[in-house]
């Protein structure tokens, strides 16, 4: 019915690889070191392909498990998860909503960041900016789901939960 992808902002990949490329720097440096006769035991050479890696396996894990996040409203439930894999994920029946509404928050303040961040009663999945809609469930919880058009899927999970009620009845 609506899928949404946001893709974390270009600093965020930008940060994580130059220091991704720093370490394989380093670990290359320090093999050439090693290699070239300086002083040492020799000790690091064998381990470098194994450090070089894990320098370089950390980054790709962080891109492909919380470099996006995927939004969808299917037919009876909100879909929300982060990656391309989408091994992080959460399911939001219908049947479970009591209000939706689109709003602006300010992550840094109410949540102290962007990512799944609970707070209390309140939980933010969201990857940039400030707007998310919010979704109050019938337990009270809220869960923030971050959007670059909060007031679209404010809409399709309205007009999707309307269509579920329809069928129920």
């Amino acid at each position: 019915m609506y899928r949404e992808k946001t893709w974390a902002p270009l600093w965020v990949f930008a940060i994580l690889w130059t220091a991704c490329l720093a370490g394989a720097a380093a670990v290359a440096y320090e093999q050439f070191l090693q290699s070239a006769g300086m002083p040492g035991d020799g000790s690091f050479l064998p381990k470098a392909p194994l450090a070089l890696g894990g320098v370089l396996l950390f980054p790709t894990l962080i891109t492909l498990l919380f470099t996006r996040l995927d939004v969808e409203v299917q037919s009876d439930q909100l879909f929300i998860a982060f990656g391309p894999v989408h091994l992080i994920r959460k399911r939001i029946l219908f049947a479970d909503i009591d209000s939706v509404r689109g709003l602006t928050y300010r992550p840094l303040r109410e949540f102290g960041g962007w990512g799944i961040r609970p707070r209390g009663s309140r939980t933010a999945w969201t990857i940039r900016g400030n707007q998310a809609v919010k979704v109050t469930l019938q337990s009270g919880k809220e869960v923030y789901v971050g959007s670059r058009f909060p007031q679209r899927l404010e809409e399709r999970i309205r007009t999707a939960m309307r269509a579920t009620r329809k069928v129920a009845t």
